[in-house]
């Protein structure tokens, strides 16, 4: 985890997430005190194709529920980039159910990597 109380003029944090488990963003997230912040990216270079378990799903819920806070309380924007590799599920197809309050507001923006 990455403790970000002092950043006090943080408005960009870019995430590299290599594997299902999200818990360390969420606790590095919840260290953030800064007003300016805007937006989070979480880039995917691992696809997200494996049936998640219910504790990694429970920490993709914890981290939708704590940005739908940044975004009630700053307008943070998320920005999740992705890659597809052939014959493998595209990970867009995956953020509604990782993500479902993020997804059913229209907060999160999907971008395909090359």
């Amino acid at each position: 985890m990455l403790d970000l109380s002092k950043a006090s003029r943080l408005k960009y944090l870019e995430f590299l997430l290599a594997e299902p488990s999200v818990q360390w963003i969420t606790t590095t997230l919840r260290s953030v005190e800064s007003k300016s912040f805007q937006r989070i990216s979480i880039n995917s270079y691992d696809n997200i194709s494996e049936p998640i378990g219910e504790a990694f799903q429970q920490e993709w819920q914890d981290l939708d529920r704590l940005l739908v806070q940044f975004w009630i309380s700053n307008s943070v924007r998320l920005r999740v980039e992705y890659i597809v590799e052939e014959g493998e599920e595209d990970l867009r197809d995956r953020v509604p159910s990782l993500l479902p309050e993020l997804t059913r507001r229209g907060l999160v923006d999907l971008v395909r990597s090359i």
